[in-house]
């Protein structure tokens, strides 16, 4: 009877002894420090109360640097903010901002005298550090002795827990021989006492007044917000860094702890922490262990419960009502050990296996019922017997399944894989899981893709008997997901890949696959024809109509195309209004007849949203016989011959020929000479003189672009310019002219101006206005001695457009000249809708004057036309005193050509301007 006593003794001592050092354990590596935080941190958010509203935050936020835009900013900005702050109202004024070290002496001798001079409590940041990492050595740092004199330095320091939280803060600090008080304290006036204290996160932060620096300082506040106040100025950007994590609210300001500590003392809630007593630890220790001697333990750990409940309630009554953080987390530890031990006790330890083990395979078992329910994939599993035993919702809606469904009922591709996957696996084969595809049709014609895989794997059988041998079987998991829409998707991609998006016909990458497999198929005396045609003036259309009718015409254009060609053929769209047809031709002949066919219907009326289109399209014709060739060289030799065919005229179907691929590459040889032109520096401004047909003096000149090529000499403008259009480079050749022609310009005399000819290119595309203002801006020419030479072919554009740009170029002072004149038929209708200021007579009549009569009558007619809408007139081509005579009597104001000097270098032109005009005045008379 005695030894049963002392073994029970013996039996509650070591569990006392356990209990407790397992307390003590977690104890000692922090387990309970942590929690007691994060049990304090519940009890700020459930005492949530308002601030005292006693401190208003001024932010030096986002907004603030942006609108100053620099940082650090001048001292007298804080200076500003202190006289502003004062005049506001403000009780005291307090920086979180270092002012340690000398900025520039106007700014700290601005912000002292500010201080001096506002009237008002200020308190200046102070702090201590270390001098060097790891050092031990603390230094302090103080705002600089200018700032000092007038103000008080205030310690922002804060303690960090070991979590790296900022829980507490301190009365004051020792810095040498003196003692400094930590802001918070001297803000709520207890600068008097000692230690540190815990700051209450139960006051609601986000409620915290907040101002921006910049509207205080400029005083866009209403009227009262910072009277009386005691304000901190502190750093809010995230790019100042100023950040420290808190409990409840995360990363915060530094100025935002700052003042939670200081309405803390405010409201005399400094919190004090405290220990749980250890005799009352021991006293709850011996009294849970009566409790698990004498109590059932279900009734046990219904009290303990109960106990739990009661600590934090007290706990949080006292943080709450009296700022008092009472540690329980030890208490709640030996609690829950002693409840541990009720439980065990509760179940032997094979049974408390046993339970865990039947807990976890439940768990297991709901997991995976859970994975195979709601996934996204439809699950079936077949025994050894091809017998269903599992089925989840997504296969039995995938398969069309119900209850009493045998497996003949099923889709037979799955009757048919079940034995060969069991077999396979048997004789360790390789089965593939993933990847089949099958498509199942339902009764009413909906076609569904599956992909699907079967998994075979042993299962054991339990033997009926113990000394039998457990048997395995072969089950089978059959995995469904529903692919169709993904089929469907690759199906589109693939047709995009191979086609246009607009038109459905062939796309470029599949005519040559194509074509190659053509040319590899064909038989001796057959042959293959390749169409290449194009729409002429199809950007008109979509510049004038829109691309919606464009994308109709094109649209229509394939549609005709189809039933034009007759034969087998293939038809490819190969760029914006580009196509491509092969078709088997036996001869060039019956190619070109389906060319002619082609050309014919594409040259009929388009009847596209109520407008009628008249398109032509120019036809290239390449055609093979059966021996050699090549899909990349077909397609290269018909696009060249419908190169030619645009070249020719519109509406043409041209056959290439071996001579044309020669014309292409000289064409390709103009162009890689032209981009290379650039960096080598060929070009060249000439320059000729302009003369005042009545005084004979030089007035000006005409900029013209010349190309000295390394072999070839000077190419005609006439052959590079076109070129230099469609290839893109006229805005930079043009814009490198302006600059050029402007620079020399600005070296003649004031009087002299310069014209510079403007494709209509540059008017139509790039940005004009922009080019002209950087060659003036260059040069410093005055813009009024700038004139711009333009044809009518500037005028086919959108006239909105030309308006914009003739409006923007003459708000800039420049004047315009129309070239060309007379040789157009539309010119007369813009000379009154643009500001033209000059008409150039075209040189074609000028060269018979005087004894053509039809020049002469021609010539009248401009003059009466320019003196009706006050125009100025100038003359090209003139070669002849008599000419020049002729036209001087017949009112034209100025003239040009090789009588008055041949284009010329800058520095002949330079020579010329300067020069004494009685030359040309002799000339005139």
């Amino acid at each position: 009877m005695a030894q049963a006593r002392y073994s029970r003794l013996l039996r509650r001592g070591l569990v006392l002894l356990a209990i407790g050092v397992g307390v003590v354990s977690l104890q000692q590596v922090g387990l309970t420090h942590a929690l007691d935080n994060e049990l304090t941190d519940l009890r700020f958010r459930a005492t949530s109360r308002s601030p005292s509203g006693e401190i208003v935050l001024v932010d030096i936020d986002a907004r603030s640097l942006a609108e100053i835009g620099v940082w650090p900013w001048p001292r007298n900005l804080h200076g500003e903010l202190v006289l502003a702050a004062a005049e506001a109202g403000a009780a005291r004024i307090a920086f979180d901002v270092d002012f340690s070290t000398f900025s520039t002496p106007e700014a700290d001798s601005a912000f002292a005298a500010a201080l001096s001079q506002a009237g008002i409590e200020t308190f200046l940041a102070a702090f201590v550090q270390e001098s060097a990492a790891g050092s031990g050595l603390m230094l302090p740092s103080l705002p600089i002795d200018l700032l000092l004199q007038h103000s008080w330095p205030a310690i922002v320091n804060v303690p960090l827990d070991p979590d790296g939280l900022v829980r507490r803060a301190a009365f004051p600090v020792e810095i040498g021989s003196e003692t400094v008080s930590a802001m918070p304290s001297i803000l709520a006036g207890r600068d008097g006492s000692n230690g540190l204290f815990g700051i209450d996160y139960g006051i609601d932060a986000t409620r915290l007044r907040r101002v921006s620096f910049v509207d205080a300082l400029n005083q866009r506040l209403q009227p009262g917000t910072l009277a009386g106040k005691t304000l901190i100025v502190g750093a809010a950007a995230l790019e100042l860094q100023d950040r420290f994590s808190v409990p409840v609210y995360g990363v915060v300001s530094g100025s935002t702890v700052l003042a939670l500590a200081a309405d803390s003392l405010l409201q005399g809630r400094d919190l004090t922490f405290v220990a749980m007593p250890a005799i009352l630890l021991v006293a709850a220790a011996m009294v849970a262990l009566l409790l698990c001697a004498l109590v059932p333990s279900r009734r046990v750990l219904i009290v303990f419960g109960g106990l739990a409940i009661t600590v934090e309630a007290v706990a949080l009554h006292l943080q709450a009502t009296h700022a008092i953080v009472l540690a329980t987390a030890l208490l709640q530890a030996t609690l829950a050990g002693f409840a541990l031990f009720a439980i065990i006790r509760e179940f032997d330890m094979r049974g408390l296996l046993l339970w865990a083990a039947r807990t976890e395979v439940k768990n297991g078992h709901s997991v995976l019922e859970r994975v195979i329910e709601d996934g996204f994939d439809g699950v079936v599993i077949f025994d050894d017997r091809d017998r269903i035993v599992r089925m989840n919702e997504v296969a039995r809606d995938l398969l069309g399944y119900s209850p009493g469904t045998r497996l003949a009922g099923l889709p037979p591709f799955i009757v048919e894989r079940l034995s060969l996957v069991r077999e396979a696996f048997r004789n360790d084969a390789s089965i593939p899981k993933d990847g089949c595809l099958e498509t199942l049709t339902s009764e009413d014609g909906d076609r569904r893709v599956l992909e699907y895989g079967l998994a075979p794997f042993w299962m054991e059988k339990i033997a009926a008997v113990d000394d039998e041998v457990s048997e395995g079987a072969i089950y089978v998991c059959l995995r469904l997901r529903d692919v169709t829409e993904r089929e469907l998707t690759q199906e589109k991609i693939r047709f995009m890949a191979l086609h246009d998006g607009l038109t459905g016909l062939y796309n470029r990458h599949s005519l040559e696959e194509r074509l190659d497999a053509a040319l590899n198929q064909r038989t001796p005396g057959s042959g293959l024809g390749i169409l290449c045609f194009d729409l002429d003036q199809f950007k008109a259309v979509n510049d004038v109509l829109g691309h919606a009718v464009g994308d109709k015409v094109l649209m229509e254009t394939a549609r005709r195309a189809s039933q034009v060609i007759a034969r087998p053929a293939l038809l490819a769209r190969t760029g914006g209004d580009e196509f491509m047809a092969l078709l088997g031709a036996e001869t060039a002949e019956a190619a070109l007849a389906d060319a002619d066919a082609l050309a014919a219907s594409l040259g009929e009326l388009f009847y596209e949203s109520g407008h009628q289109i008249a398109v032509a399209a120019s036809v290239g014709v390449c055609w093979w016989s059966a021996e050699g060739g090549t899909a990349s060289a077909m397609m290269r030799q018909a696009d060249v011959a419908l190169y030619r065919a645009k070249r020719q005229g519109r509406g043409l179907v041209v056959l290439f020929e071996p001579a044309m691929e020669e014309d292409r590459l000289a064409r390709l040889e103009l162009e890689a000479d032209l981009n290379r032109a650039f960096e080598k520096d060929e070009f060249q401004v000439f320059y000729q003189p302009q003369v005042d047909l009545v005084s004979g003096e030089l007035v000006g000149a005409e900029a013209l672009l010349r190309w000295k090529h390394p072999t070839k000499g000077f190419v005609s403008p006439a052959v590079f310019i076109p070129v230099a259009e469609e290839m893109g480079l006229i805005h930079r050749l043009g814009a490198w002219v302006l600059t050029t022609a402007c620079c020399e310009a600005k070296r003649w005399p004031s009087t002299a101006t310069i014209a510079i000819n403007v494709s209509a290119v540059q008017f139509a595309t790039g940005d004009l206005v922009a080019a002209i203002g950087e060659a003036l801006e260059a040069s410093q020419l005055p813009a009024e001695r700038l004139e711009l030479e333009i044809t009518e072919s500037a005028f086919v554009q959108d006239s909105k457009g030309l308006d914009e740009i003739f409006e923007r170029l003459l708000g800039l002072g420049i004047s315009f000249a129309l070239d060309d004149f007379g040789t157009g038929y539309s010119s007369l209708g813009y000379l009154h809708r643009f500001p033209i200021s000059k008409i150039k007579i075209d040189r074609s009549f000028v060269s018979n004057v005087p004894m053509d009569g039809q020049a002469m009558a021609i010539l009248r007619s401009i003059r009466a036309l320019a003196e009706g809408l006050d125009i100025k007139t100038i003359a090209e081509g003139i070669e002849t005193p008599e000419q020049a005579e002729t036209l001087r009597i017949m009112g034209c104001q100025q003239g040009q050509g090789y009588l008055f000097g041949k284009p010329m270098d800058a520095e002949a032109i330079q020579s010329r301007l300067r020069a004494d005009g009685s030359q040309q005045r002799a000339l005139v008379a």
